[in-house]
């Protein structure tokens, strides 16, 4: 819960956020998706998250890092945490969720939560959970996906904004979410850095 100032600097401070989608994977890049391939980064991949880690690290520091609880996510930002020793945070809402053809009269509807978050052991040292916010999202169709990025907008507006801010996530998400936040579609590429101003 924000203190009474804390939630008057929120209110009244802009809020500076990137955005940026993990690093390409196995599945990416071949168009094969499964358990295997979905988190493996391809070469390309790894490449990209070097190159990211390095283009962070001569940023100003952020005031909060989100990021999907993913493990392909996780992945993409670990290197950046451990050369700066930061610790993010894994925000359930960024999980990937619209993907596919939208339909054509798309609304949202509802979603669940289902299954437990579970940070990797050799990752448990850059990430943390909120408390009770640690169940992974269930958006089994396009609708419900848009009724998770409905709810993804309203708890970041309610409990990030205000702040320079890291959002580590996924292409279907994240273009919805952008497109709702700023009312502009953009394209949302592995390991390129969507930077958004908001008064």
């Amino acid at each position: 819960m924000l203190s009474g100032l804390a939630l008057a600097l929120c209110l009244f401070s802009p809020t500076d956020l990137v955005f940026v989608r993990h690093g390409e994977t196995v599945a990416n890049a071949t168009g094969h998706y499964n358990s295997k391939t979905l988190n493996a980064f391809s070469e390309k991949g790894q490449a990209e998250v070097e190159a990211l880690t390095k283009r962070l690290g001569a940023m100003p520091r952020f005031q909060m890092i989100l990021v999907s609880p993913s493990p392909r996510a996780m992945l993409t930002i670990a290197p950046y945490l451990k050369e700066t020793h930061q610790k993010a945070v894994i925000w359930p809402l960024l999980y990937e969720c619209c993907t596919g053809k939208r339909p054509k009269d798309a609304t949202a509807t509802s979603f669940k939560f289902g299954a437990k978050i579970k940070i990797p052991a050799d990752l448990s040292a850059y990430f943390t959970l909120i408390p009770g916010a640690d169940r992974l999202p269930v958006a089994s169709d396009y609708r419900s996906g848009l009724a998770q990025v409905d709810a993804s907008l309203i708890e970041f507006k309610e409990k990030f904004a205000g702040q320079r801010i890291l959002l580590v996530g996924h292409s279907g998400h994240g273009g919805q979410f952008l497109h709702a936040l700023t009312g502009k579609w953009r394209k949302v590429e592995n390991c390129k850095e969507i930077s958004v101003r908001l008064p």
